[in-house]
């Protein structure tokens, strides 16, 4: 777990993308059920207000794999 003060014009979904290198699988709604009363700030953060960003759950973390289709065999 990690923590982070907010500076200016900081967003949470860029805080989440810097962190964990993604905003897919539903990163940022993860945090923010997290970090109770974060979303009462708005879009952009005021400066100062520390956010506790926990290690990621193993389904959110890694990259997206896709299965091979073939059309034609």
């Amino acid at each position: 777990m990690s923590t982070y003060v907010t500076k200016t014009y900081d967003r949470l979904d860029r805080i989440c993308y810097d962190r964990y290198g993604s905003t897919d699988n539903r990163i940022v709604e993860w945090v923010i059920d997290q970090d109770y009363g974060i979303e009462l700030y708005g879009i952009v953060l005021p400066i100062g207000i520390v956010i506790d960003l926990p290690d990621a759950p193993q389904q959110m973390s890694g990259p997206k794999v896709l299965p091979q289709i073939f059309l034609w065999s």
